[in-house]
């Protein structure tokens, strides 16, 4: 599998009363630390699932039904995805808009919600799903989720063959 590294590169978005923040933030965020916390509600740290890497948490609750985040990314045909990421079994943040495209998370000022793991290791059932509104793709609570709570998905049959689990 390929190795992704994150470039400390980018200004936080967030622009306030006093103008801009001038933190730094990775460019796979769109606000720092502090700011991914206050503006969108959410944080990212390591998972509790061991081998995962980093995982999203919620630092306020959020209700069933609630849009947690939103996943952004690059608008690839599924063409252009698969020749992207030949040498990656399990691709790298992508998640299918359409039968036609991809969007792939990879490199994005927006990308926190592929942090959001799923749930196999994690001895809970998943609490959000990708929904997809207006060919927008929502993380959504599908049951109530209390503040520190890791969020947890399905990825899927596909994935979980990739991942060696079916």
């Amino acid at each position: 599998m390929k190795r992704h590294s994150i470039n400390i590169t980018a200004q936080c978005a967030f622009d306030g009363p006093k103008g801009r923040c001038q933190r730094k933030t990775t460019t796979t965020h769109p606000y720092c630390a502090q700011h991914t916390q206050t503006v969108l509600g959410v944080r990212v740290a390591p998972s509790k699932i061991k081998g995962a890497g980093l995982g999203l948490y919620a630092v306020r609750p959020f209700k069933k039904g609630e849009h947690v985040v939103e996943y952004r990314g690059e608008k690839l045909t599924q063409k252009e995805y698969d020749a992207k990421y030949a040498d990656d079994a399990m691709g790298s943040y992508g998640i299918s808009l359409s039968a036609r495209y991809v969007l792939d998370a990879g490199k994005t000022s927006s990308g926190v919600a592929r942090y959001v793991c799923d749930y196999h290791g994690s001895h809970s059932k998943p609490n959000t799903e990708y929904v997809n509104i207006d060919n927008r793709i929502w993380v959504v609570a599908i049951r109530d989720i209390k503040a520190g709570e890791e969020f947890y998905s399905d990825y899927g049959e596909d994935m979980h063959k990739a991942m060696g689990l079916k």
